[in-house]
């Protein structure tokens, strides 16, 4: 692997852990509170959306920094 694809998934890696450590945070998970909504769906519900959504991309980045040239299309 190169150094520069080494560091790119440290970066990655680093970023997946922080959404994880902030998803039981009250930036996540608020006490008690149901607003802001929006479109009708509560805060914490879209905001773990977001979270899931951050994930699928981050995983994404992962596989493609991850790829081999002989299997590259």
């Amino acid at each position: 692997m190169r150094k520069h694809n080494r560091h790119l998934l440290t970066l990655l890696d680093s970023l997946a852990l922080l959404v994880f450590i902030a998803t039981f945070t009250s930036v996540v998970l608020p006490e008690n509170t149901m607003d802001p909504f929006l479109m009708g769906i509560p805060y914490t519900m879209w905001v773990g959306f977001l979270v899931s959504v951050a994930f699928v991309v981050l995983a994404y980045l992962v596989s493609l920094v991850n790829k081999e040239d002989r299997h590259a299309d």
